[in-house]
């Protein structure tokens, strides 16, 4: 763990990277994954320790480390800690015969890695959505009107297109059939003195048509509201079936 800075030491900027390189120095860390809100906010942190360290030693020293370094604050329900059995650090090699990791969740969620927005001729926008699934990155993109309902539009089918390459390497590997993801419609609404962003998805799978929906609360970011909710709506459904 790191020692304390002095009262005159500055604290570094931080960055994804070199917050993952500082987390991977720590006692019993083999890998870490840091995933971020596009305002530079922690959203979650992923680790895989050895038995080294207990998993409740190992988020207080992440805790400690992150505030050390980066005078960055976080709360330790966004710390994730996997122990893996037989691995040893460095190069993650196993020491013995065979390397045993916790069994992943089978409910683990689809995440949002980022937003790429391209200006395109007159008044056209072309979004660039990445999302990660148990550790494999998809991208999808869709482009629009550079309109506030239109980018919303673009935006969401960005997210969809997404989650489609999901289905698309199950495809590859024998496990669903064909499916698709309709985007219904995306609105903003006004609700108990806040605003949100509604998004309506149509699973297209055979003959059936199912309908879901996601919300999200309009902060800072509205392409960022778009995507949490379109998430919300297809996520679940995603997930029970591939």
């Amino acid at each position: 763990m790191t020692g304390a800075k002095s009262p005159h030491q500055k604290s570094a900027e931080w960055t994804i990277a070199g917050a993952e390189e500082l987390l991977g120095s720590l006692a019993g860390v083999v890998s870490a994954r840091v995933v971020a809100k596009p305002g530079g906010e922690v959203e979650e942190v992923h680790l895989l320790t050895t038995g080294e360290v207990t998993p409740k030693q190992t988020v207080r020293n992440v805790e400690s480390a992150l505030l050390a370094h980066f005078d960055l604050a976080i709360d330790h329900r966004k710390i994730s800690v996997a122990q893996t059995v037989g691995v040893s650090r460095g190069e993650g090699r196993a020491t013995g015969p065979a390397v045993r990791a916790l069994p992943q969740r089978s409910d683990s969620r689809i995440l949002f890695i980022g937003l790429e927005t391209q200006s395109q001729g007159a008044h056209q926008v072309r979004c660039h959505v990445e999302l990660e699934w148990r550790g494999t990155r998809h991208r999808g993109e869709a482009a629009g009107a550079d309109l506030t309902k239109s980018r919303m539009e673009a935006v969401a089918n960005a997210t969809l297109r997404a989650i489609e390459t999901i289905f698309g390497d199950k495809d590859k590997e024998g496990g669903s059939g064909g499916h698709g993801l309709a985007l219904d419609g995306v609105k903003q609404v006004d609700a108990f003195d806040r605003r949100y962003v509604l998004v309506g998805v149509h699973v297209l799978t055979g003959r059936h048509v199912i309908p879901l929906s996601g919300s999200a609360e309009l902060n800072d970011s509205p392409d960022r509201a778009v995507i949490i909710a379109t998430l919300q709506a297809a996520d679940r459904w995603v997930r029970g079936h591939i």
